[in-house]
């Protein structure tokens, strides 16, 4: 009677735990600053932008079933567009 017990115990624990996988859904956030940064090359210095400090900006890696949530605030002198692919 005891070792039943224990089996349906062991059951019930591991359907919770399973089940609490299938409904689970990754939320991954990112903030992107772009902002107007100084760049030189070949003794030229120009402005360009920048998101959080690199050219090209930082690369998502993002698995099948992920949500992604990216927050960009636009630290330049006028609109931007992003372009994702």
């Amino acid at each position: 009677m005891l070792s039943i017990m224990k089996l349906s115990v062991f059951q019930i624990l591991a359907f919770l735990l399973f089940s609490s996988f299938l409904y689970c859904q990754a939320v991954v956030r990112h903030t992107f600053i772009v902002q107007d940064t100084e760049y030189t090359k070949l003794c030229s210095t120009k402005t360009i932008l920048t998101v959080n400090g690199q050219f090209p900006g930082p690369t998502l890696y993002v698995n099948k079933g992920e949500t992604i949530i990216v927050d960009v605030y636009n630290k330049a002198h006028y609109n931007i567009t992003i372009h994702w692919y």
